[in-house]
């Protein structure tokens, strides 16, 4: 039986070990080809430069293509969130008739597909003559972007103790006061991490900004595509490698954030 038992736990550790390298693997080729001194990417790499990182830290069209995503990703963070907290407050404090149905209406734009939310919203605002900025993709990205934070901040507010609440209340603190200084300090990892999520997201996302800005605005992962249609410069796998430690520190510091939320 301990032989089975070994036998099983080996089995599934490989498994699992092979799973993990499938999904790293094509990480650390990316991250070889960033490095190849030759002008294609190519792997293995022939030999290693860093002029890939320069060159993509020196152009002025990959500046602006990343201060533009930087921008998009930061408003849509406080966008998200600030739509997040209302609701989140509201279905959580009212006895609002179908609060759970308006919940589930909240988490909808995010289970479908991009594409269709970017379609809608590039002819709501073509409809009303205002298009082509970075607000329109904040917006667009804000609203799209909401149901992560709603569903962290809602799993805050109704983890938050009732009575300690009321105990300040019978303080003499306001209702306003008590969400200020009580209510608020305790969700706030759960916010943060709402932001975050939200923040990463749009930061990597292509369609909805393709759609809504159009031509006008040119966002990191647009520049990426059609850098692609014309050729394939390690430049592209050096803005890659940016992507991917971004990414991975804000999961790390998401995961400290939520660590036992759902516990």
């Amino acid at each position: 039986m301990m032989r089975r038992n070994k036998t099983g736990k080996y089995l599934l550790g490989s498994g699992f070990g092979l799973i993990v390298l499938f999904l790293i693997l094509p990480l650390l080729i990316v991250i070889a080809v960033s490095f190849t001194s030759d002008i294609f990417m190519t792997f293995p790499p022939k030999g290693l430069s860093l002029q890939w990182y320069r060159q993509f830290l020196v152009m002025s069209d990959w500046r602006e293509a990343i201060k533009n995503s930087i921008i998009i990703a930061s408003g849509t963070a406080v966008l998200s969130t600030s739509i997040a907290l209302v609701m989140g407050f509201v279905l959580d404090r009212f006895n609002i008739r179908f609060g759970a149905l308006i919940k589930t209406l909240g988490m909808m734009p995010f289970l479908l597909p991009p594409v269709i939310i970017g379609i809608a919203f590039m002819a709501f605002f073509y409809a009303v003559g205002f298009s082509g900025t970075l607000l329109n993709v904040i917006i667009a990205h804000g609203i799209f972007y909401s149901s992560l934070p709603l569903m962290l901040i809602s799993v805050g507010f109704e983890s938050v103790n009732k009575e300690l609440e009321e105990a300040a209340m019978s303080l003499g603190a306001t209702e306003l006061k008590v969400l200020s200084t009580v209510t608020l300090p305790l969700i706030r990892n759960d916010i943060f991490a709402g932001a975050l999520f939200a923040f990463i997201l749009s930061l990597n996302e292509y369609f909805i900004a393709f759609l809504v800005a159009g031509f006008t605005v040119t966002t990191l992962p647009i520049k990426i595509f059609s850098s692609l249609r014309y050729s394939y410069s390690p430049t592209i796998a050096a803005v890659s490698v940016f992507f991917i430690i971004i990414t991975t520190l804000v999961v790390i510091l998401i995961d400290r954030l939520t660590e036992g939320i759902w516990d």
